[in-house]
């Protein structure tokens, strides 16, 4: 068992908090998710078993895992890579500085996460909650990974589900607790492609009625003038109201 020491916050969610951890023995700079009440760690439970079967220069890598006893509380703890980056939304929001880059690393971004997700929908899983926050760099821009299995499922096969993930990057199909496969992460694709390029979700959050608006009307999200005819056509096949409609991966 890796002996380690906890470092700073990184960064918090429904399902725990993240801090940077060091390897007493190496000195080694990974990444610890932490939950400690009964759902949060259920939710990592899960994301361990995902996470650890997995392998892909796309998704965030597996380091291992435990459980240790602090401030006299159990807390269950993943160890991954820690990509010192921050998220695509930090990136995207941050004084408009990605709106300055140009398409090609927007395509380049999207390429990374793709990748991502046709590896995960090839291996029968669905993640679910596709975003900019849940999107990692690296050192560099060459370096983007797919993070937060929390709420990753197996692939459904048509059932009504409980709604996973967060809802301005939910698929109608989610909202209307119909469906949740990788159709609905195509979707959530296409809102985070929006978000990189906006800095800002496809939704304006207005509550119930922006969930209504998602779920029950004709609408789609505003696509972005800046982008070229060619993105904004791979928007529209993302985007599709009917899941079997959507572009596959």
């Amino acid at each position: 068992m890796v002996s380690w020491v906890r470092g700073k916050c990184v960064g918090k969610g429904s399902f725990g908090s993240v801090n940077l951890a060091f390897n007493k023995q190496t000195g080694a700079v990974f990444a610890v998710k932490t939950a400690s009440e009964a759902n949060q760690v259920q939710a990592l439970d899960n994301e361990i078993k995902i996470l650890s079967s997995l392998s892909s220069p796309y998704i965030v890598k597996f380091l291992g895992d435990d459980v240790s006893f602090e401030s006299s509380r159990a807390c269950r703890n993943l160890h991954m890579e820690y990509l010192p980056g921050g998220t695509v939304a930090d990136l995207a929001s941050s004084t408009r500085r990605f709106a300055d880059v140009n398409e090609e690393t927007v395509r380049s971004f999207t390429f990374c996460i793709v990748s991502a997700l046709k590896y995960i929908h090839s291996r029968g899983i669905v993640h679910c909650d596709v975003k900019g926050r849940n999107i990692l760099l690296g050192h560099n821009f060459n370096s983007i990974k797919l993070a937060d299995f929390g709420s990753a499922i197996g692939s459904t096969s048509g059932e009504p589900v409980l709604p996973r993930g967060s809802p301005l990057w939910m698929a109608p199909e989610v909202i209307k607790r119909e469906y949740q496969g990788p159709e609905s992460d195509v979707w959530s694709l296409g809102c985070t492609v929006i978000e990189m390029v906006t800095g800002k979700p496809a939704w304006e959050d207005h509550g119930a009625d922006s969930l209504s608006r998602i779920g029950f009307s004709n609408e789609l999200p505003e696509l972005p003038r800046q982008l070229s005819v060619v993105g904004q056509d791979f928007l529209k096949k993302c985007l599709k109201r009917e899941p079997n409609s959507a572009v596959e991966l």
